[in-house]
């Protein structure tokens, strides 16, 4: 462990710990602490609701009138106050609003209740703090910064601590940090040693010092700062993520720890990282709010035209009505029936439809997480025990506003490793100097060879490593030792049976563990200043001098140790694009280093995941004066990442090449077939993955992204104005986009092209990417280009480098040359470009795009996207709960899109088209009629017609249709790929279909309103002999109304069930019944009074509702017969070939039941 002693200064503190940019705390000294002038420290109290009960009722009101619909229909509430102007009670809109109104209060209201019960537990739960020398109980939202708190095992942590000491003897603890980032692994935290004998409060409130760190930050695996503690001599050390316990974590398997607070409430890294995920709105949803805005301005049109109409009227017609009372000015008569039509016509707009569309939504989610077919069997621990048991768990909706998208993805972007494979790491091969052992076939290849070799070893070749000539059975202990030793696996020892258990955050560094154990290099245990290996037997002990951390950044780790022997060591195992170019450039040291590239080669070309291994022999001299430098960056508090890379780069240098290793990761099961049908789908599969080019491309034929057939183009330069050139060359090749253009047109022109080339230069003909050659002299690099044979296919493979150059200097001509490849693939990216991949291609094609993976790295790519989807996985849920969908495998996909998202997109499509188809049908009576009143602003709906219309009378048939909408069965969908296809294609929701369902609702208005007008051209008498009235004429067009758009949803659906048709009937028995109310109890209605009880006792109406249904309809069915006859959907075409499958199998039966009986 590096640290520093200094003379003791006159109050122990440093003269820069007052800086600005960090905190300060005093161990044991709470008023010095919290009395630094510019300095506040929050108390632990926690508060996550959105409300208070005073400010429930205003900021919730503020909330959804932000939303353009509520405030549209809140602007014709208080037009509607006013009775000068109102032709409806303003009940109509009350109601209505109100109803939208409280059921999203109620949702919201809920939501934060359950957010402050949470907040209340964890605010009150009881902890332990040493104050005064003694134990005192305490409540967590009191901790306050500088607290000395003692953890029990099993306990959570209230707040972010600085670990003090532990009940280990070597100051080690364990923590599951499941609620911050989804992993159950368990990752240990050391305490220092210097710390670590502090046992009891007595012991612990005698420590003095204080600790200087960064400001509060969201980033959950960093934590800087260095610890001060006073004594004799003040001694030094540096703070980092292995001592720092996150609030949420809970420590297991330890007995005790103790730690001071040195982030409390909403500074601590849980709270900042509890901001709400992106905002993510689906394509129909912004579809919608522009449909709205034309239907608005067709309502301000109709309206501006009635209040012009009835200002003619006014001067012309009214003026010799002298029985309707003195006129008024024609300017304030024509502004006041503009805002009379304008409530007349708001029903246009369907006040229910958010309500509605929300609630099928959430249904539809719900159907997502209980479809049976996307469920599977995970390992979970028990929180309660810390056992391990087999549970069932299906998909996860996190949000429901994307479901339509589901069903219209073009792009998916996805992971490798743990997406695509098991991410259950085996170690299969490795080579080490010029042989390669196979573990795969034979276990223990790797002893059995170190036995023979030490037989031989006296006798055997000599390999020049470090300068030292050593034997084949000291370099395959060397390679053992590196894969015991080089990593960051916690060991648990069993004490009744001694079985040792790995754990690790990363599966590959398991696989190391695991085949050097059963090589008879078993690691022990990991101590302060120690790692303990059993070498064949033997109990080994070597001295740990300093860890140079993994990062995505540096792509290697190190450590440097003593060895038993006395020398020092740095061992490294890496990417081998980060070991390569560190290998000292001596080709007697490093005689085995083109063999073992081409090892490293072929085992990628077999699919396998790569590391290579090396080390170096540092003298005391070199290691001290590194250790200065290494102990100067790891106690600075800011850019401390940075620094301490650019110290690892001076020690991480002249490098022995050792080995490599070759570990596979399984494909899950299913994956070729979900990508081939996928592809056959439509959809473009960009793979976005760090693995080698060699192993990415394997991976691609084996889950079929790559076909045999397909024509791939690689893609490596070493320059920006390499990669352009090549770009512009496969750009030439290609036809013109066209997207009706077949495929006979793009081979004769891919024909076309080559017969051109053919009689080019040599120089372009043998010019593609397949890779640069650049050696470590001044070899000029070689571009090796194979210009493809024009096919239908393509697939294109980029590295990350290249990417670099693509997507900064070349973006229209990669996405150009992107568009034309079925897949492509890019490797040895970087999380960040990952998600620059993703924008770039969002933003330039302007189609519905998602990203899937399954770790931490994936978790920006998968908020870029339109659609996120995270796989629970081996690395964690970072991804999952950063998703917008979680599932457990990537076979899940095919479901989730091709049949709830189609289902999804099919069903909220036809609810909202439906919506306003019908709102429009019943409305525009009301215009037909202000031709007959000369645009009075006269209704001939009761208003609580006009109110209960979108809420009871027409809302369950489009609401169950949202819910159980199936065009076909599932089991065709997940035969045919080209129905998922078809509906990309055939946007089911557009403007053009918007239009025609709308002209629809005006012919069904015009043949209501006036097929009822015709009949009543003789003023037709009830049975009583009374005369009929205007309310009679409304009566019978808002049954005529209703009945026709009712009948219009049963001509749409296609799935009928017994909910369905409930839901029909319920809504209209409502109807009736409200009318039969009206006609036979006065108080609710005097002008509806006994006016359907009339009717009723009338054959004329009967029949005029009958045949005003058929004249309406007639043009749909018409329509219909026409486009399943001359123009059949896919699905009509796959329903008959099934119909025919089973008819013939049916034939078939019974012929062979016939011959038996025969």
């Amino acid at each position: 462990m590096l640290k520093e002693r200094k003379k003791s200064t006159d109050n122990g503190k440093e003269s820069n710990n007052s800086s600005t940019n960090c905190y300060t705390l005093f161990l044991n000294d709470s008023k010095q602490t919290h009395s630094q002038p510019g300095k506040k420290f929050p108390k632990n109290f926690i508060r996550t609701t959105k409300y208070t009960i005073l400010s429930f009722i205003p900021k919730n009101l503020f909330e959804q009138f932000r939303r353009l619909s509520n405030f549209y229909f809140l602007c014709v509430l208080i037009i509607q106050l006013v009775p000068q102007i109102s032709p409806l009670l303003p009940l109509t809109s009350i109601l209505p609003l109100s109803f939208v109104l409280i059921i999203t209060a109620t949702k919201e209201a809920l939501e934060d209740y359950n957010r402050y019960q949470s907040d209340k537990k964890n605010n009150l739960e009881p902890y332990t703090i040493v104050r005064d020398a003694k134990l005192e109980t305490i409540s967590s939202q009191d901790i306050c910064v500088g607290d000395i708190i003692r953890i029990q095992n099993g306990q959570q942590i209230p707040a972010d601590l600085v670990l003090i000491s532990t009940s280990h003897d070597e100051g080690l603890c364990y923590v599951e940090t499941s609620n911050l980032d989804g992993e159950t692994n368990l990752k240990v935290r050391k305490a220092l040693s210097d710390t670590n004998k502090l046992s009891t409060a007595e012991d612990i409130s005698l420590l003095r010092g204080s600790i200087v760190y960064e400001t509060p930050n969201e980033r959950l695996y960093r934590f800087n700062g260095r610890i001060v503690i006073q004594g004799k001599e003040n001694i030094i050390h540096s703070l980092n993520h292995t001592m720092f316990l996150q609030r949420g974590s809970q420590l297991r398997n330890t007995k005790f720890i103790f730690g001071v607070c040195v982030y409390a409430g909403v500074d601590t890294k849980l709270f900042l990282n509890q901001q709400p995920p992106p905002s993510k709105f689906s394509t129909v949803e912004k579809l919608l709010n522009k449909l709205i805005l034309f239907v608005f301005i067709f309502q301000l049109i109709i309206c501006l035209l009635c209040a012009v109409a009835s200002a003619f009227y006014q001067e012309i017609v009214v003026e010799d009505m002298l029985y309707l009372g003195p006129t008024v000015s024609l300017s304030i008569y024509g502004v006041r029936n503009f805002f009379t039509y304008f409530i007349l016509f708001n029903t246009m707009i369907p006040i229910s439809l958010w309500v509605t569309l929300e609630m099928v939504k959430v249904g539809q989610a719900k159907f997502m997480e209980f479809d049976t077919y996307m469920r599977s069997n995970v390992l979970t621990i028990d929180p309660s025990t810390g056992e391990e048991k087999e549970v069932e768990k299906g998909c996860k909706a996190k949000t429901s506003n994307l479901n339509e998208d589901l069903g219209r993805i073009q792009h998916i972007f996805s992971d490798k490793t743990g997406t695509l494979t098991e991410n259950i790491m085996r170690f299969c091969k490795c080579s080490i100097g010029s042989d390669i052992y196979d573990e795969k076939e034979s276990t223990g290849s790797l002893v059995r060879a170190l036995e023979e070799s030490r037989e031989s070893s006296s006798n055997g070749p000599k390999i020049l490593i470090n300068g030292t000539n050593n034997t084949k059975f000291q370099t395959i202990q060397s390679f053992l030792r590196i894969l015991s030793l080089c990593h960051t696996v916690i060991s648990e020892v069993d004490e009744a049976t001694g079985n040792i258990t790995y754990q690790s955050q990363s599966p590959d560094e398991l696989a190391l563990v695991h085949t050097a154990s059963n090589n008879g290099f078993v690691f022990l245990d990991r101590r302060t200043d120690e790692i303990l290996l059993r070498e064949n037997g033997v109990d080994t002990s070597y001295g740990l001098l300093a860890i140079l951390e993994f990062s995505s950044a540096r792509r290697r780790m190190s450590v440097i140790v003593r060895t038993p022997e006395g020398t020092i060591k740095l061992l490294t195992k890496g990417a081998d694009m980060s070991i390569s170019c560190r290998l000292i450039n001596d080709k007697e040291r490093n005689a085995a280093r083109d063999e073992t590239l081409n090892f490293l080669k072929n085992f990628s070309r077999d699919g396998y995941r790569t590391l290579m291994v090396a080390e170096r022999d540092l003298t005391v001299e070199e290691y001290e004066d590194w250790k200065q430098q290494f102990f100067q960056a790891s106690t600075s508090i800011e850019n401390r990442e940075e620094k301490i890379e650019a110290v690892c780069e001076l020690i991480e240098k002249d490098l022995s090449l050792v080995g490599t290793t070759a570990i596979e990761d399984k494909l899950q099961n299913q994956v070729p077939e979900t990508i081939s049908y996928l592809l056959n789908a439509g959809l473009h599969i960009w793979v976005l993955t760090g693995d080698k080019q060699e192993t990415a491309v394997n991976i691609g034929y084996s889950c079929r992204l790559f076909d045999p057939a397909m024509e791939l183009i690689f893609i490596n330069t070493e320059s920006s104005d390499e990669c352009g050139q090549i770009l512009d060359r496969y750009i030439a090749l290609l036809p013109p986009e066209n997207e009706n253009e077949d495929v006979k047109d793009t081979q004769t022109y891919g024909q076309q092209q080559m017969q051109g080339l053919n009689g080019a230069t040599p120089g372009i003909m043998n010019m593609i990417s397949n890779s640069l050659q650049s050696g470590s002299g001044n070899k000029t690099p070689i571009i090796d280009i194979i210009i493809p044979s024009l096919a239908v296919e393509y697939g294109l493979v980029i590295d990350g480098h290249t990417l670099t150059f693509a997507l900064n200097d070349h973006k229209e001509k990669f996405l150009r040359l992107g568009r034309a490849c079925k897949s492509v693939i890019c490797c040895r990216t970087t999380p960040l470009q990952k998600a620059l991949v993703v924008r770039v291609v969002k933003q330039s094609e302007k189609k519905i795009s998602l990203a899937i993976g399954d770790g931490a790295n994936d978790v920006s790519m998968i908020q870029e996207a339109h659609v996120g989807i995270g796989i629970f996985g081996k690395e964690g849920t970072q991804a999952a709960r950063a998703s917008d969908y979680c599932i457990h495998q990537f076979s899940h996909l095919k479901r989730l899109l091709c049949v709830h998202g189609r289902y999804s997109y099919i069903r909220v499509s036809g609810l909202i088209q439906y919506s306003f188809y019908k709102n429009m049908s019943f409305t525009l009576c009301l215009l037909w009629f202000s031709f007959s009143s000369l645009f009075t602003g006269q209704t001939i709906f009761d208003s609580w017609v006009i109110t209960f219309y979108n809420i009871l009378f027409t809302s369950l048939p489009p609401f169950f249709y949202g819910l159980f909408e199936k065009d076909i069965d599932e089991e065709s969908i997940m035969e045919n790929p080209n129905l998922y296809k078809s509906i990309q294609q055939s946007q089911i929701l557009s403007k053009k279909s918007f239009f025609v369902w709308n002209l629809l609702g005006l012919w069904h208005s015009l043949v209501t309103f006036f097929g009822v007008k015709l009949l009543f051209v003789n003023d037709v008498m009830s049975s009583n002999g009374h005369v009929a009235g205007i309310w009679t004429l409304g009566t019978l067009v808002s049954t005529a109304s209703i009945l026709t758009v009712n009948v219009r949803m049963a001509i749409e659906t296609k799935l009928w069930n017994y909910i369905s048709l409930v839901g029909m009937i319920i809504s209209l028995a409502a109807y009736f019944i409200m009318l039969v109310l009206y006609a036979f109890f006065l108080p609710l209605n005097s002008n509806m009074y006994d006016i359907f009880s009339s009717q009723l006792e009338t054959g004329s109406y009967y029949f005029t509702v009958i045949v005003i249904i058929i004249v309406a309809i007639f043009p749909d069915f018409c329509i219909k017969y026409y486009s399943r006859m001359y123009a059949p959907k896919d699905t009509q075409l796959e329903k008959e070939r099934k119909g025919l499958k089973g008819v013939k199998e049916y034939q078939r039966e019974m012929k062979e039941f016939n011959n038996q009986r025969a």
